[in-house]
């Protein structure tokens, strides 16, 4: 690997051994560098690689941005993440989560303090990942030596969420958190109940959910050459039908989607198990 230009003592932009722009980063890592120096692999901590719409300058300004100390406690964070919640290690999360905790740190120093107002659905929907989240603030203030709001839990619980599904920014997953929330409203003023969305029903549920958005977004969805399948649920769950095609008007207006029936079928199906579980 070869150094293109240096950004700053702890990076540069270089090109490695297969021709690839990237960014190298590693402490003092351009301390002294010139452009065509040799980089000694041991003094890497991490390289990352421009994707999607995103250049190697937009890429190599980001970084640069961001103090080195950040980024490593990223890394630690998102070790803990693939330790407890099986998630891959990688750019897509290391990258926003640096950013994330360099933006709270600032916030700490000028005293602003922030209100996270999807904590409730957070710790409903995703509470494995809220619980990591917790973690990770712990880590984190070790780390960087700092106290960050406890609710900060919640953010970085958000970020855990949207690597699994590897989208860009948080915008979709916290579309995602507020339908999901939308949708037990409905499932319990359909049926005159409250659905416990802390119990294993729900959560099973919310999985299935959450799969949904994603064969909705990979254009995936289920399909199947003959309708007795939704033609039957229909009939045996006529309840769970019609509270599905309530869901089913909330979901094609947040994802600009229109649903299969054989989606619509299933989606009564889990909805009819759900509240089977809580009224049987």
């Amino acid at each position: 690997m070869r150094v293109k230009r240096v950004l700053n003592n702890n990076s540069v932009l270089a090109i490695d051994d297969e021709g690839h722009e990237v960014v190298a980063i590693g402490k003092g890592l351009g301390h002294g560098r010139r452009a065509e120096d040799t980089l000694d692999g041991a003094a890497v901590d991490q390289v990352f690689i421009a994707s999607g719409d995103a250049s190697s300058d937009r890429l190599a300004q980001f970084l640069s941005d961001i103090p080195l100390i950040y980024i490593r406690a990223a890394g630690k964070v998102a070790e803990l993440a693939q330790e407890q919640l099986g998630l891959r290690i990688s750019q897509s999360l290391i990258l926003p989560l640096a950013d994330h905790l360099h933006f709270a740190a600032q916030r700490i120093r000028e005293g602003i303090s922030v209100e996270f107002p999807l904590g409730w659905e957070v710790a409903m929907l995703y509470p494995k990942e809220l619980a990591t989240g917790r973690s990770a603030v712990l880590i984190a203030n070790s780390a960087l030596g700092i106290e960050l709001q406890p609710d900060e839990a919640v953010a970085l619980a958000l970020h855990f969420v949207n690597s699994q599904f590897a989208a860009p920014g948080l915008n979709k997953t916290v579309q995602m958190t507020e339908i999901i929330t939308q949708i037990f409203d409905i499932i319990d003023h359909s049926f005159g109940i409250k659905v416990d969305q802390q119990s294993m029903n729900a959560a099973r549920f919310v999985t299935h959910l959450r799969y949904l958005f994603i064969r909705v977004a990979s254009g995936k969805q289920i399909t199947e050459p003959s309708t007795v399948l939704s033609t039957a649920i229909a009939e045996t769950h006529p309840e769970a039908w019609g509270c599905a095609a309530k869901i089913q008007f909330r979901l094609q207006m947040g994802l600009s989607e229109v649903l299969t029936q054989d989606e619509i079928a299933y989606l009564a199906l889990h909805v009819a198990r759900l509240v089977g579980d809580l009224t049987g």
